[in-house]
């Protein structure tokens, strides 16, 4: 068997190194290793398409689902959200309460004569004039949200703290004093609040006191149970 194998090989090599064949053979012994370094280089290239295409989808499959559960965290936030909150957490706030303390020591000081600005002051900030109030301009309800414009009905007077914690609560963000005091929230049941319109001017009261005056709109939505 091995000697009809030597003599089938010799036949073989005879017919590659006739002379003219050999220029023949020469050529495919040169031009193979560039051919398997062009079928390695396509083969490495499809590759690495694949596995390009294979991180792609994965990083759209994760943004998807990181989407979706931020979407259902948000939507279990706010479903359910209590109808009255605008009239328990933000018409009740009070403002300006440093002014009127300080209003209040300065009239038992003995050197002040003219009282009655003092006590008109007072008078405009505990009777509920400095109070946020609210009208429900239009509604658009569908089946699961429920939006409602929310247009102030006139300025108000606040100091740079009331306006940071009015905010806080509108947007949702804590105010510094709550964690500070590790004190809960007033967001539980809150529908989602957006800042429409805004303007703040600075002005002076009668006292000398400076304050800001502030208007806003708010669109109210409250989002209905699955």
């Amino acid at each position: 068997m091995s000697g009809n194998a030597t003599k089938v090989f010799e036949k073989i090599g005879r017919f590659l190194f006739q002379k003219n064949r050999m220029p023949i053979f020469l050529f495919s012994l040169s031009i193979g290793p560039l051919l398997a370094a062009f079928f390695l280089c396509m083969e490495k290239q499809s590759f690495n398409a694949l596995e390009e295409t294979s991180s792609l989808a994965m990083r759209k499959a994760k943004s998807a689902f990181q989407r979706k559960t931020r979407k259902e965290a948000f939507l279990t936030k706010h479903e359910n959200s209590d109808p009255y909150f605008l009239d328990k957490e933000i018409e009740s706030l009070c403002f300006l309460n440093q002014e009127k303390n300080q209003l209040k020591s300065w009239l038992s000081h003995p050197a002040i004569s003219n009282k009655d600005k003092l006590y008109r002051r007072i008078e405009f900030l505990e009777n509920g004039e400095n109070r946020l109030s609210f009208s429900e301009d239009e509604i658009q309800v569908s089946k699961t949200c429920k939006e409602t414009m929310e247009k102030q009905r006139y300025p108000i007077e606040i100091d740079s703290g009331d306006l940071q914690n009015l905010l806080s609560i509108i947007e949702e963000n804590p105010s510094e004093e709550m964690r500070v005091d590790n004190r809960p929230s007033p967001l539980k049941g809150r529908p989602q609040l957006l800042i429409c319109n805004f303007s703040m001017t600075k002005k002076n009261t009668p006292l000398q006191n400076e304050v800001f005056e502030i208007t806003m709109d708010l669109l109210k939505r409250e989002f209905l149970s699955k």
